[in-house]
Order: C-alpha cells, then sequence, then structure tokens
C-alpha cells in the first residue's frame, strides 16, 4: 500500500481489510488485526460480513459501495465502507469512540440535564426518534422538550449543537427557531 495512504490510515485508526469475493482475507493493516484478529488467509464471515451478507438493499449484490455507519461491531462503534467488486472486497472500519467521547465532553458544559444529556448522546449515536422513546420509555412529546431544552442551551450560549448527524441539524435549527418565535409571542 502507498506510504501516504497507509499513514493517513494509521493515524485516523482505519482498519483495512481486503478479502477475495468469497471472503477470504488477503491483507489486514495492523489496526484491523486488533479489531478483528489475525485472518490472514481465513474465510471471514463475522463484523462488516454479516452486515454484507444481511444487505439486500443493493442493486447489484457483488458491486459497488456500501456504507454502514454507527455500526456496533466487535465490541466498539464503527462507521463501516465497503468497496466491492467481482473480484475482492475491501472493507475500512473507522472507530467512532473518539468522537463519541468529544461529543460527550462537549455536551458535558452545556447545562444540560441528566436526561437531555442522555438524549442528546443517543443522538450523536445515530439513534432514531422511535428507537430513543424505546429506549428511555417515553413519549414523542417528551422527546421533542428535552430536544428543544437542549438546543435552547446551546444556542443560549451562542453555540450551534455539534456532533449531531447531518440529517438532524436541519431538525435541530427548526426546533430553535420555532423556541425563538414562541418566546417571542409570550
Amino acid at each position: 500500500m502507498n506510504d501516504v495512504l497507509q499513514e493517513c490510515l494509521v493515524t485516523a485508526g482505519v482498519a483495512v481489510c481486503a478479502k477475495t469475493a468469497d471472503k477470504r482475507v488477503l491483507y489486514q493493516n495492523d489496526c484491523c488485526r486488533k479489531i478483528c484478529g489475525e485472518q490472514q488467509g481465513k474465510r471471514c464471515t463475522t463484523g462488516c460480513m454479516e452486515l454484507y451478507a444481511h444487505d439486500d438493499s443493493q442493486q447489484w449484490k457483488g458491486w459497488g459501495s456500501r456504507m454502514y455507519s454507527n455500526s456496533f461491531l466487535h465490541g466498539g462503534y464503527f462507521d463501516v465502507m465497503l468497496l466491492c467488486s467481482a473480484e475482492s472486497i475491501i472493507t475500512f472500519l473507522q472507530p467512532l469512540s473518539d468522537k463519541y467521547r468529544m461529543a460527550d465532553a462537549y455536551y458535558r458544559h452545556k447545562g444540560l440535564t441528566d436526561r437531555e444529556f442522555e438524549i442528546v448522546s443517543l443522538i450523536v449515536r445515530g439513534e432514531s426518534n422511535p428507537q430513543i422513546c424505546e429506549l428511555l420509555s417515553i413519549s414523542r412529546a417528551t422527546l421533542r422538550t428535552h430536544l428543544n431544552n437542549a438546543y435552547r442551551k446551546c444556542r443560549e450560549l451562542g453555540e450551534e449543537p455539534k456532533y449531531v448527524p447531518a440529517n438532524r441539524q436541519q431538525f435541530g435549527r427548526a426546533l430553535c427557531a420555532a423556541g425563538e418565535a414562541s418566546s417571542s409571542e409570550s
């Protein structure tokens, strides 16, 4: 592998694995060995290959790229990227533990209640509103109230919510705008 590419992957802690189309491991970098164990020469059927085996959403089963965000594999959370061809499957596992720690540290000092912090932490980890409601046994209205409060507290500090998945950022801005409108009407 190119030295520059190798250094970038090591610095980012990204695990890389190359397999034949029948899932026999041809190459693993050191990060991959730490996560998956020594697999070279073996047929791999766990971790990312379980995601791959159960993914029926692709037009061509054995070809193209696939992204699995916030996937729990081998005892940790990763963003998983697979590049597939008729001959090979290349896997990139990007660990999310550092991002989660940074997000938790960021929100810990925003004046959130324990419940607001718990909810924001679940959002950062990619949980959907229905999943959060089920996990915490709360209603959607209660969830919305906690989110409004958390986003409002960030806004009062002059900050936008950070580490929130991109598909939720507009939602956060809309909640903030709605909160501003209702407080100015009072």
